[in-house]
């Protein structure tokens, strides 16, 4: 792998470390204490567990997608990886319809930390999907 490849990569690792370290404090803290974990921490579990199996398989963009998608969903508080699913909640207002929009604060700080390691890809999808290349 070139360079900037492996610095994606093993920035992918520093992300998914941190993400399993958290989640393991996570169980830490519900089986010391009483407090319980939900159906979003298990899927959590599970698609940082899948984020890791391409991780330890070198597929790079694969893991890009998969890393993504699982720190978007829980940005927008469909996983979960800390141990209480703390949030920040907001409501919009469409005409007189409110609608509760929540984000977890870790993950919206861990999405940050993706977008900066995965820049060029992103670069490049952005531009793929947005600019004609014209000969």
């Amino acid at each position: 792998m070139q360079r900037a490849q492996l610095k994606e990569f093993y920035g992918y690792g520093l992300i998914l470390a941190v993400l399993t370290t958290v989640q393991v404090y996570s169980i830490y803290i519900a089986t010391t204490t009483d407090l319980s974990l939900t159906w979003k921490h298990y899927v959590g579990f599970g698609a940082t567990a899948m984020a890791g199996v391409l991780w330890a398989f070198r597929k790079p963009q694969y893991l890009f997608y998969a890393l993504g998608l699982t720190l978007i969903l829980g940005y927008e508080n469909l996983l979960g990886f800390t141990p209480t699913l703390d949030f920040t909640a907001t409501q919009y207002y469409i005409n007189n319809m409110a609608f509760p929009i929540s984000y977890q604060d870790f993950s919206m700080y861990m999405l940050l930390i993706w977008a900066f390691v995965a820049h060029g890809r992103l670069r490049t999808l952005f531009q793929s999907l947005f600019f004609r290349m014209s000969n």
